[in-house]
């Protein structure tokens, strides 16, 4: 039953599901606990059953290419999943992090397989649920943190990253379900995460909201040249400002060294290659030393002897997992954006894709983010959304009344 446009409510099958689409985010933000991540894994496996058994296992409405896709996208993740098991017993891991590297696609494919028209809404509500929520810890303390000596905005979530990072990506989706339109809710939404990113302080995640917002703006009609103008002269003065004063006072790192701005990101590439890749042998190279190659090569190597993470997804899956481990990574989700787009091109959609995987990139750079459900089950939802929302049906424009032709039979009298 549609209350208002885009607003589908679930039938009682598809109430779980709806549910655990609603709470996704609060989800993400304490994935790390163990207790919700399987708790959570546990709720979509059920809200799979029970919308398959309402709707009597009605698998009719799926076509043969939707169904050959999921079908190779689970093959895919046991093939996956054994890999990483074999590298966790030939040199290390844990099947906690193997679990966290394959579940954005356990994820997608468990909610394809319980397809409903509900559910674009569900996402959207999740998405709403994450901004104001989130906001709401601004007055309080138990949203803040001290990152250095900065007294930075974290929500509900461990780092301020990842809030950051999550309020990108729902402003996103809530946008994309709203087709793009600047609603008085959107536009209360896109304040309160542009609030919410700029007191949090994540340099990377200036980036991201940044993607969305020009992305947003695109769909709406705003011309290319006109937010090149405008991007050049908020860069120009935000340039003007870091150049005329001290950034280490505000933001907690020094914008004119660059080990103060990486935060040390560019010693612990350097080891990494150094010390790691630079000594692999072919066999290291095609599969890499193990899920914690990254930490122990810079333990070994570096006399403080505390442990550093890559920092940068596409480094720690070569060190970690080798160039046949960064293929799979590559197949699952070529696979899952396959699944996006086998029920038809959106036209509403256009470029969607893209921007998720964009931001997946960016972030890459600067975090490890396959090994992070918070940060690869954004994309995920993105995608879910382009299967699950398909174009808006178009009013039937009145048929014109053809002009009589003009007749070229003969009469015969």
């Amino acid at each position: 039953m549609k209350l208002i446009e885009n607003m589908v409510l679930p039938r009682f099958y598809a109430i779980p599901m709806f549910l655990a689409l609603s709470l996704k985010s609060g989800a993400d933000a304490f994935f790390e606990v163990n207790a919700v991540k399987y708790l959570y894994i546990f709720l979509l496996v059920f809200a799979v059953f029970f919308m398959r058994t309402g709707r009597g296992y009605d698998r009719a409405v799926v076509q043969k290419s939707q169904g050959t896709s999921q079908s190779q996208l689970w093959i895919f993740i046991v093939v996956y999943f054994s890999f990483l098991i074999l590298l966790m017993i030939f040199e290390n891991g844990s099947p906690q992090a193997i679990f966290k590297i394959v579940s954005p696609f356990v994820f997608f494919g468990l909610v394809v397989a319980a397809a409903d028209e509900s559910l674009p809404f569900a996402i959207a509500v999740g998405a709403a649920l994450n901004i104001v929520a989130n906001a709401a810890l601004l007055p309080f303390e138990y949203g803040w943190t001290y990152w250095g000596g900065v007294h930075t905005f974290k929500g509900f979530y461990l780092f301020k990253t990842d809030l950051a990072y999550s309020l990108a990506t729902s402003l996103l989706v809530y946008s994309a379900w709203n087709r793009f339109k600047p609603t008085p809710t959107f536009i209360v939404l896109a304040g309160l995460s542009v609030v919410q990113v700029v007191l949090a302080n994540s340099r990377m995640n200036y980036l991201t909201l940044a993607l969305v917002l020009v992305y947003i703006a695109l769909k709406n009609g705003a011309k290319p040249l006109s937010l090149l103008f405008y991007g050049t002269f908020l860069g120009a003065a935000a340039g003007a400002v870091m150049y005329f004063y001290d950034s280490s006072k505000a933001l907690g790192f020094d914008t004119s060294n660059l080990a103060s701005f990486t935060q040390g990101r560019d010693r612990i590439v350097e080891v990494l290659f150094k010390y790691g890749l630079a000594n692999y042998s072919p066999t290291e190279l095609l599969f890499g030393r193990g899920l914690y190659a990254d930490l122990i090569i810079y333990m070994e190597n570096i006399s403080d002897g505390m442990p550093h993470g890559a920092h940068n997804d596409f480094l720690y899956q070569l060190v970690t997992q080798g160039v046949f481990g960064l293929i799979l990574n590559v197949t699952g989700w070529t696979l899952v954006y396959k699944i996006a787009n086998s029920a038809g091109r959106r036209k509403w959609a256009k470029g969607l894709a893209f921007v998720g995987f964009m931001l997946y990139i960016s972030q890459g750079f600067s975090a490890t983010v396959s090994l992070y459900a918070l940060k690869t089950w954004p994309v995920a939802t993105v995608l879910l959304l382009i299967y699950l929302y398909p174009d808006p049906v178009e009013e039937v424009e009145p048929v014109e009344s053809k002009k009589p032709r003009r007749s070229t039979a003969v009469s015969l009298v």
